[in-house]
């Protein structure tokens, strides 16, 4: 098997310095609390020319990151656009300056520590022989992995090709619960041209692991999801997703209003003599049906109001689920990779209000590789998750026994 060049990849059991390789860049800025986080960044940003290579670490080592190729000469150009991808790419150096900063400091911390568990495979060569001899399952994560925005990471495609032609499972495991499982793939067939590879079983997405979830927990308490009403903060995504296994849902997107009696649902605000006359009919069908289960995902129409609905909800029904399908706290945007809050700022909330702690079913949950394994029965030992985060992605691999990149 020959991985295409830009999907050599790099496992550090340290977070990676800066580097700008062939197709990628790479910024790991984490401590050895793996609360950082990983950016798969726009090429051609480094004044250096950096010579490749690749090392791959055991999952009990404390970190794991990167994906790279041979050589690159690049040349600085923090503040122009990319006139192919359109991407303002001075996002990038703002994030090199950082993990430039870090680097030292968290060499110093895990020299001592490494020992001889990295192993340094020094061309994209000896990567894919790696990769070929000691895995069997490979776990993608979507985005900043094989594509960022809108665009695909050059050679993701290729690289995903060869790993499925060459009989490896091949699975895409994302914490972005906006699709379900057949928006997923269809978004990744296009994007990267894969219509005749890709297949909706090889999905995970977080709306599938959540009802997954719903669907096992409420089975053990004896409630057929047939039976099952379901609220969510999210997406339509989520909603189709959860209704496919058979529940009621409820709540969702704002613009579920245009089909709603209750046209006053979904508005931001919500006083306290509001939410003490409210009737809860729309949640509950008009008082026939209990909630069994509160599922929280990304939403960025999430308002005061909705916080009041989902709070008093678990409020009158204790033993219903509270569930989050993941608890990333921030994503990056903007030239100057300003902050915005993930869907845990939003857990956080419910969490906080309900005096609830919700399950995370999203990496790096360990409810998400027990789901993996019961559906796709491999091995731990001898699979790879490649993310482009330390928090979630490489967590989830160090945690589930398996090997990050």
């Amino acid at each position: 098997m020959q991985l295409s060049k830009s999907l050599a990849i790099i496992l550090p059991s340290i977070a990676c310095r800066s580097i700008s390789i062939g197709a990628f860049s790479f910024r790991a800025s984490s401590t050895s609390t793996l609360r950082g986080r990983g950016e798969i960044l726009h090429p051609h940003m480094n004044t250096q020319t950096h010579r490749s290579f690749t090392t791959i670490t055991p999952q009990d080592a404390s970190m794991s990151m990167s994906m790279s190729t041979s050589l690159a000469s690049t040349t600085s150009t923090s503040t122009s656009i990319n006139t192919s991808t359109g991407i303002d790419i001075s996002i990038t150096e703002t994030m090199r300056q950082e993990s430039l900063s870090q680097y030292d400091d968290v060499m110093d911390h895990f020299m001592f520590e490494l020992g001889n568990d990295m192993i340094f495979l020094p061309n994209q060569s000896e990567t894919s022989k790696y990769i070929h001899d000691h895995f069997d399952a490979i776990l993608f994560d979507c985005d900043g992995v094989l594509y960022r925005g809108t665009d695909p990471i050059p050679d993701a495609a290729a690289s995903v090709k060869a790993l499925i032609k060459a009989d490896k499972k091949v699975l895409f495991v994302t914490n972005n619960a906006g699709s379900n499982r057949m928006q997923l793939r269809d978004k990744l067939a296009k994007m990267l041209d894969l219509e005749d590879e890709l297949t909706e079983g090889q999905m995970v997405a977080a709306s599938y692991s959540a009802a997954k979830y719903v669907e096992k927990a409420l089975s053990a308490k004896g409630i057929e999801m047939g039976d099952a009403n379901v609220h969510v903060i999210g997406t339509g995504g989520l909603c189709d997703e959860l209704r496919s296994f058979g529940c009621r849902v409820t709540g969702g997107p704002s613009s579920s209003s245009s089909s709603d009696d209750n046209t006053s649902y979904y508005k931001p605000s919500m006083s306290r003599d509001e939410l003490a006359a409210y009737t809860f009919d729309h949640e509950t069908n008009s008082g026939t049906s209990k909630v069994d289960a509160v599922v929280v995902g990304l939403d960025d129409d999430f308002s005061y109001r909705k916080l009041c609905i989902a709070n008093v909800l678990l409020q009158m029904y204790p033993d219903a689920l509270l569930v989050s399908t993941n608890e990333d706290a921030y994503d990056l945007v903007g030239s100057d990779a300003r902050h915005l809050p993930g869907n845990g700022s939003l857990v956080k909330a419910i969490e906080h209000s309900s005096q609830r702690d919700a399950i995370n079913v999203g990496k790096p949950s360990k409810i998400l590789a027990e789901l993996l394994r019961e559906e796709h029965g491999f091995d731990p030992s001898r699979t790879l998750m490649v993310g482009d985060r330390l928090d979630t992605d490489v967590k989830f691999g160090k945690d589930s026994g398996m090997t990050s990149a």
